[in-house]
C-alpha cells in the first residue's frame, strides 16, 4: 500500500524506511551473511565525505568474547553481546597522516577542522549503514556508550593513535515476536522547531516545547524511576510533569558517568587528535 505524505505525493521505499526507524535491541539467533554485510557497508561508503578524505575506519566485531567485553565497557548493554555483528565507527586521522608522509608533506593535524571532518564523515557513513540495513529487514541501534570508556575500547580493538571510537552499532535480524521487545518509533520535535525558513526563528519555541512534552509524556517513554535522570540540583517535580524538557535539561546539567563524558577531551589529546 502506498504511503502518502501530507503534501499528497507517494513516499518511496527509501523515505518509508527512514520514517519507520526505531531502535532494535533484540535479535534472532541468525547470523548476518558476510557478503550481505559487505554489500551494505560498501554501498554506505558512498556517503558524502569532505574533500573525499574518507576519514573513518569501521571495525567489524563478531567475536563473542569481544562483544561481551564491549557490552560491559559501554555501560552493561546486553544487546551488544547478543547482536550478530557490532560495528565500531571510528574517525581515522592516522591514515591521512600516512598519506601525507608518503608524499613527503607535513601533517597539520593541530587544527580542529580535521577533527570535525573526521567526525562528520564517520557519522554520515554510520547512518547510511543503518538505513541500508533497515531497508533489507535488518535492525540495529547506535551505541554512544563506546565513549564511556574509550581508552579501554581502543585497547580492545587495537586502535592506533589518531583513531578513536565515536559510536558503535548493533546489527541483527530483529526478534519482533518477543513479548519484551516493542520498539517505539519515537516522536521527534515538531518540524517547525527544527526547520527554519530564510532565518533562524524561535518565536514560538516555548509553545512548541510544551506541546512536545505532552506528546512524549503520552508515549510513557520516561515512566518509572529507572527512566529518569536524577536532578543535579535536587529539583523535585510530580511524575506527570516529567517529560522531554525536564529529562533533557537534567542531562545537560550533570557530569554523571555516561552523560556529558568529561573525560573525552583528555582522551582525544592522548590519542594525538588535534583540537586546536
Amino acid at each position: 500500500m502506498a504511503v502518502k505524505s501530507e503534501y499528497n505525493f507517494e513516499m518511496n521505499e527509501t523515505l518509508k524506511t527512514m520514517a519507520a526507524h526505531s531502535s532494535k535491541r533484540k535479535y534472532k539467533k541468525q547470523a548476518i551473511d558476510d557478503k550481505l554485510l559487505y554489500e551494505i557497508i560498501n554501498a554506505a561508503r558512498q556517503a558524502p565525505t569532505s574533500s573525499n578524505l574518507q576519514a573513518y575506519s569501521i571495525i567489524v566485531v563478531r567475536d563473542q568474547a569481544k562483544k561481551k567485553a564491549l557490552a560491559k565497557l559501554c555501560g552493561d548493554q546486553p544487546w551488544i553481546e547478543s547482536c550478530p555483528v557490532f560495528l565500531a565507527m571510528c574517525p581515522d586521522l592516522r591514515r591521512l597522516e600516512k598519506v601525507a608522509a608518503r608524499q613527503d608533506y607535513s601533517f597539520l593535524d593541530q587544527y580542529i577542522e580535521l577533527f570535525i571532518v573526521a567526525t562528520v564523515d564517520t557519522a554520515l557513513v554510520a547512518q547510511n549503514i543503518l538505513t541500508g540495513a533497515e531497508s533489507l529487514g535488518l535492525g540495529g541501534v547506535m551505541i554512544g556508550g563506546v565513549r564511556n570508556n574509550p581508552a579501554e575500547v581502543a585497547r580492545l580493538l587495537e586502535l592506533p593513535d589518531r583513531v578513536f571510537p565515536l559510536m558503535g552499532m548493533c546489527l541483527g535480524w530483529p526478534d519482533l515476536g518477543r513479548p519484551d521487545h516493542s520498539p517505539m518509533i519515537k516522536p521527534r520535535l515538531q518540524p517547525e522547531v527544527i526547520i527554519h525558513r530564510e532565518r533562524y526563528n524561535e518565536d514560538r519555541l516555548n509553545e512548541y516545547l510544551g506541546e512536545y512534552d505532552k506528546i512524549i509524556k503520552a508515549t510513557g517513554l520516561y515512566d518509572g524511576p529507572r527512566r529518569k535522570v536524577p536532578s543535579p540540583i535536587g529539583k523535585e517535580i510530580p511524575d506527570d510533569e516529567y517529560s522531554w524538557c525536564e529529562h533533557t535539561a537534567r542531562r545537560l546539567a550533570t557530569t554523571a558517568p555516561g552523560v556529558l563524558r568529561s573525560h573525552l577531551r583528555q582522551f582525544l589529546l592522548d590519542r594525538k587528535i588535534g583540537l586546536g
